[in-house]
């Protein structure tokens, strides 16, 4: 009986040990996807089978939510300053990826390629805000290239 009595409080002991709060997630469904050199994190708060929020795992702050769920996102995790709504198809994208347990790998690989179109769409502005937060920064077409150089010999002769 003694030894009962010891192992089950050992094992208590060992299982508190295990859990850590920082690591918490909210209830619901969450996957994390690698986009190129990105690790991109999708999540349903509500399990309602739709994607809540998307945010990138090295910031942990949420850069794309679903509207209806702005309001409850604030106690998630903190909202990017250029955080924007999703466009209906880059929710519907991100909740195939989400719900994906039985997709084929080119099936996967097509729906990133959809989400990322999807993404880009809403990239304006998002540079744009990016820009208004960073005013002194260079706007990219005019930053110069690290590999123009080699290129500017075709340039001169066309004068």
């Amino acid at each position: 009986m003694l030894k009962r009595i010891t192992l089950l409080t050992l094992a208590l002991w060992l299982s508190a040990c295990a859990s850590n709060p920082d690591d918490a997630r909210p209830p619901g469904k969450e996957h994390c996807e690698s986009f190129f050199i990105y690790v991109l994190c999708i999540s349903d708060l509500d399990a309602d089978g739709q994607v809540d929020y998307m945010y990138f795992d090295d910031t942990r702050e949420i850069f794309m939510y679903a509207d209806s769920m702005l309001s409850r996102l604030k106690t998630v995790l903190p909202l990017h300053a250029c955080a924007i709504p999703m466009s209906a198809s880059t929710r519907d994208y991100s909740s195939q990826l989400l719900y994906s347990d039985d997709l084929s790998l080119s099936a996967r690989l097509a729906v990133k390629a959809k989400l990322a179109v999807s993404y880009r769409a809403a990239q304006p502005a998002v540079d744009a805000c990016n820009a208004s937060l960073n005013p002194g920064a260079a706007p990219a077409e005019t930053q110069q290239r690290p590999f123009d150089d080699d290129d500017d010999w075709l340039e001169e002769s066309h004068l």
